[in-house]
């Protein structure tokens, strides 16, 4: 098999995998089900379903305000789909709901920072921005986006060492193509919205070029 025919049979099977996801959530199967949906829907950016899955997630965090996936994916949509600052304040009290022990905590720490700076950086609490990274990366020293956000931190304070440090453990967190390959649709879409660890290593490099 060519490396067409396997690109073909991978987006065959991504679309049946995406086929029963959209599936369960129409026949308004458990919450679990439904959050699955919206979380494919954002880390696949399929626009035309954005808006149905902003309304799953929206009423779904209303119904369940303790969920803490249902109140990152509406924090989530909050900060990159409905740009709306209500709802980017709902979002913030929904994910500091999520309790400090919670595996989930290091991922609201990192949304209550982007509420945090929602008005800009010049506006924000920098110095909370920087506890909230710091304490995100100490939890989950495995993923790219909090340890990336902290290099930058790091290197905004003139700390070109610790900037480093961090940039270089943010680019080495992210996915070969084998560990990518064994990911399902849903846990694909989490990395996208979540994690950082599918992301191109291009801007930590810039980021690390700055440095020397």
């Amino acid at each position: 098999m060519d490396h067409r025919d396997q690109e073909q049979k991978h987006e065959e099977h991504r679309d049946r995998e995406y086929a029963e996801v959209k599936r369960l959530a129409q026949e308004g199967g458990p919450t679990a089900g439904l959050l699955d949906y919206a979380q494919v829907v954002f880390g696949l950016e399929r626009f035309d379903e954005e808006s149905a899955a902003v309304a799953i997630v929206t009423r779904v965090a209303g119904e369940h305000p303790d969920d803490p996936r249902a109140a990152l994916l509406f924090s989530h949509s909050a900060l990159h789909i409905q740009l709306d600052e209500d709802a980017v304040l709902r979002g913030g009290e929904l994910v500091a709901r999520i309790p400090r022990e919670s595996v989930y905590r290091p991922l609201a720490a990192v949304h209550l920072a982007a509420v945090n700076e929602w008005n800009g950086v010049d506006r924000s609490d920098r110095d909370l921005t920087f506890r909230l990274i710091t304490e995100s990366v100490e939890r989950a020293p495995e993923l790219t986006s909090n340890n990336a956000w902290l290099g930058r931190l790091h290197a905004e304070r003139g700390e070109p060492a610790k900037a480093r440090r961090y940039l270089e453990r943010a680019r080495a967190n992210i996915l070969g193509a084998p560990e990518r390959a064994a990911l399902s649709l849903v846990e694909r879409a989490w990395h996208e919205c979540f994690t950082g660890r599918l992301a191109s290593p291009v801007g930590i490099e810039t980021d690390l070029a700055k440095l020397r």
